[in-house]
């Protein structure tokens, strides 16, 4: 049985490499990048979020069996809090009701270890909010100073984690049968 899945960051890095995988096996796979892919879309801008989640609905004939949300960026700039919370959690809310046509619906999200490294709360808590426009004022005066710069990936890596772990037992996701969970890759390079 071949399976459906929609894959964000399909252009590069662990999306690619999943991507392939899934093809190989003879499933169907519909990849989500800017560029190089089924879909182009730009998940750092709501419209973006919303334009790609409704093609990738259509290429899929509205029923999708799972979303991999891979995208991500590590900058110390304010677009990485846009693509990695927000590209990711407006993005699998639009996905929703085409995983929710499954009959065995999934949802992956990767995060990162780095969730687990130092943050900046008021940047955590207002991704959690979600309310865009705020968290993105707070990144941006993060990414004035190179030090805190860098708090934004992990920042944004917790909130992730945070939000799959809030959203995965509502009615939403699994009251309505569709599973969610988050993973974080760790690099298997040793010192």
């Amino acid at each position: 049985m071949t399976r459906t899945y929609v894959i964000t960051g399909a252009a590069s890095g662990i999306g690619r490499a999943t991507a392939q995988i899934l093809r190989d096996r003879g499933d169907t796979v519909i990849g989500v990048d800017l560029q190089g892919v089924e879909v182009s879309g730009d998940l750092s801008t709501a419209a973006g979020r919303a334009n790609a989640a409704a093609e990738a609905t259509g290429l899929a004939g509205g029923t999708v069996d799972a979303v991999i949300a891979c995208a991500g960026l590590s900058l110390p700039k304010v677009v990485t809090a846009a693509v990695n919370y927000f590209g990711v959690t407006e993005f699998l809310e639009a996905m929703r009701p085409a995983l929710a046509r499954s009959t065995a619906p999934r949802a992956a999200v990767v995060s990162s270890m780095a969730s687990l490294q130092p943050v900046a709360p008021p940047l955590v808590e207002a991704l959690l909010a979600d309310d865009e426009a705020p968290a993105l004022a707070i990144a941006a005066e993060l990414a004035k100073d190179p030090q805190t710069g860098n708090l934004i990936y992990s920042s944004s890596k917790q909130a992730l984690s945070r939000w799959v772990r809030r959203e995965a037992p509502r009615a939403d996701w699994a009251g309505a049968g569709i599973p969610s969970t988050p993973s974080a890759p760790a690099s298997s390079r040793r010192p």
